[in-house]
């Protein structure tokens, strides 16, 4: 919780309402170093009840959270952001294990799609750009939060950003993020992306006004320092 507080008060900090948090990913042997540390765990229950924590604090705190990245990024052994990874894990064991801390956060406003391929999922898509994997997550994981893909430019997808984008939002994705900041990859991907839903939109509106209600300045100075400290005793 107080990890959680810590990112709370830097986002407000900011002048931002969504923290992309909780990692919800269970760690293993062979998890990439990209997620690393950022995992709770290799206990999938663990991983659910401190995600959950880490998302509940946010939220009260003002601030919105986000479950990534589903279906579970913890089977990579290499790193999405450089190139595609795949998993080759029969779905009976993503199901006893990647899928655990999902079902778990169903709630969560938000829920961040893997740049990753499942093989017994979808054998020729990562799950960011899978229908199959988009209607996994809204049936049989439960998900009722705003689905965002992972970040678009990533090394792991192919092709120009307006394609990906346009595949995401084909997938199931609402909300489509691309984080380079270069204008015209942006212009491209805000074209290929469309309108937000009516409902996705109205959702995003009731949600910013009970954050900004709950929202309160925080010491963000007295957490850090309460944090590292714990973290060295």
């Amino acid at each position: 919780a107080l990890h959680a507080a810590a990112i709370a008060a830097t986002v407000i900090d900011a002048g931002l309402d969504v923290a992309c948090f909780p990692v919800a990913d269970v760690a293993g042997p062979e998890t990439t170093a990209a997620i690393g540390d950022r995992a709770f765990g290799d206990d999938p229950e663990l991983v659910a009840r401190l995600a959950r924590i880490a998302a509940r604090t946010l939220d009260a705190f003002g601030v919105g959270a986000v479950a990534k990245h589903a279906p579970g990024h913890g089977r990579a052994r290499e790193d999405s952001h450089a190139l595609l990874p795949r998993v080759d894990a029969p779905r009976a064991e993503l199901e006893a294990r990647d899928f655990v801390p999902f079902r778990a956060l169903a709630d969560v406003p938000f829920v961040m799609t893997a740049h990753v391929l499942c093989e017994a999922l979808d054998p020729e898509r990562p799950a960011s750009l899978s229908p199959a994997v988009h209607r996994l997550l809204r049936g049989e994981l439960g998900l009722r939060g705003i689905v965002i893909s992972d970040d678009l430019a990533m090394g792991a997808l192919e092709g120009p950003p307006g394609r990906r984008a346009a595949a995401a939002r084909a997938a199931g994705a609402d909300l489509a993020l691309y984080c380079p900041g270069d204008v015209e990859g942006s212009e491209a991907v805000l074209e290929a992306a469309g309108e937000l839903a009516p409902q996705v939109e109205a959702r995003l509106a009731g949600l910013l006004a009970g954050w900004t209600a709950r929202r309160r300045p925080l010491p963000a100075e007295r957490i850090a320092s309460e944090l590292e400290r714990r973290l060295s005793a």
